[in-house]
């Protein structure tokens, strides 16, 4: 090779080291602007550390649609859940037309008990602010999952971190307050909480939260959806699996006992996970649950034929005798209609205490031996209802055992 064309190749490869130094005095290269429109979240010890990273842009927050005109988004409101490390900051960038927009706050964020600010029945600390164009950056403490809320319309910022907690008639506390479920991991990809020891009544039903409140944002046109349920109880109940997500309707909860429950989020999905183990029994009292039939197999009044309407629909609500630790619903001369199907229910409404035919360990009576009384299955039925085949007046009594964890339901003919 000659010496000129060696001179001329080690020219070249000092090119880019040329282009790349910089003197002193020149100014830091400043990050590229995302080539997409929208908004973009990113910081120090989170999920991206540059606007341009796949991780930093923001979905549009889910909101509740029952209290949202029926919208499932609104325009200009972003919601995120993001992991973000200790002592990490984050800050905003809006694309809008190829044109980058940086946005920070007016304060760095102050943090404020839920209970003083408006919109929200979060009970918990909430880091909140107003955006600038080159603002402060948002300063976070403590490491965990967070559910950053931004509204693009007002310029309002709200972030709380996540506590997640079950709620409802499975709860030792039921509605009135939420259990507890620690976290235990946290990273960019996932989170975890876990509660072990953790008794729950069966067949009735609950509901995740997060932060001891239902709503980040609330004001009366508008809900963020910071709450966990299932799309539908009746299809969760009979197919076993709690798909749970942004969903107004309890998650089902079949069996008594003592549990290990388990609560995952998959960052790159951004879906929830349930998982629960049942590692002993428990003692339930049934004194003051109100039970009654529920369905479309028996008559309201002359010429109303119930129709599986929750809240309206209940026949014979009462609640059981006691005798030690048995407990025992009666209904006797119950007409019930021919090829119609029904179940039993608390309070007649969904979202508590519900029994259908695979819910007992024993269904029995002369009415059952003799084919009158069926599993709804059986004869092509979605769900395990009871089947009327034969219509007419029932005595049935249905008896739940606490002791020996057992439920048993038996039918015979009032005639």
């Amino acid at each position: 090779m000659k010496t000129s064309t060696l001179i001329k190749l080690f020219s070249l490869a000092l090119v880019p080291m040329l282009l790349i130094s910089c003197g002193e005095d020149e100014p830091e290269p400043e990050d590229l602007i995302p080539n997409l429109s929208g908004l973009y979240v990113f910081g120090s010890n989170t999920v991206a550390s540059t606007s341009v990273e796949p991780a930093a842009k923001m979905p549009l927050a889910k909101m509740n649609p029952s209290k949202t005109d029926g919208n499932e988004t609104v325009d200009g409101i972003y919601g995120k859940l993001m992991y973000i490390g200790a002592n990490s900051t984050i800050q905003f960038t809006e694309v809008v037309d190829s044109a980058g927009i940086n946005y920070g706050t007016e304060s760095g964020g102050f943090i404020e008990a839920g209970a003083e600010l408006a919109y929200t029945d979060v009970d918990a600390d909430i880091i909140h602010d107003t955006l600038i164009v080159d603002g402060l950056p948002v300063e976070i403490a403590e490491e965990g999952l967070y559910y950053v809320y931004l509204d693009m319309n007002t310029l309002e910022i709200r972030i709380m971190k996540v506590d997640a907690q079950m709620i409802g008639d499975a709860t030792e506390a039921q509605w009135s307050a939420g259990t507890p479920l620690p976290q235990v991991h946290a990273s960019v990809d996932s989170a975890v909480f876990q509660a072990t020891e953790l008794p729950l009544v069966g067949a009735s039903g609950y509901k995740y939260r997060f932060s001891n409140g239902w709503e980040l944002y609330n004001d009366d046109s508008k809900a963020t959806f910071t709450h966990l349920g299932v799309e539908s109880y009746g299809d969760a109940w009979a197919s076993g699996i709690n798909d749970v997500g942004y969903f107004e309707e309890n998650i089902p909860n079949k069996d008594d006992g003592i549990f290990t429950v388990r609560l995952k989020f998959d960052a790159a999905t951004g879906e929830w996970d349930e998982t629960k183990i049942k590692t002993s029994s428990i003692l339930i009292d049934y004194s003051a649950n109100q039970i009654g039939l529920f369905g479309n197999a028996y008559l309201l009044a002359p010429g109303d034929t119930a129709n599986w309407a929750s809240g309206e629909d209940g026949y014979g609500i009462h609640a059981p005798e006691v005798s030690g630790h048995v407990y025992t619903w009666s209904w006797d001369a119950v007409d019930l209609l021919q090829d119609r199907e029904f179940i039993f229910l608390e309070n007649g409404a969904w979202g508590g205490i519900q029994l259908d035919y695979s819910n007992f360990s024993s269904v029995e009576g002369p009415a059952v031996d003799n084919g009158d009384i069926v599993d709804a299955t059986t004869l092509g039925g979605e769900y395990h209802n009871f089947y009327v085949v034969t219509g007419e007046a029932y005595n049935i009594s249905l008896v739940i055992d606490a002791e020996a964890d057992t439920k048993t339901v038996s039918f015979s003919s009032a005639k």
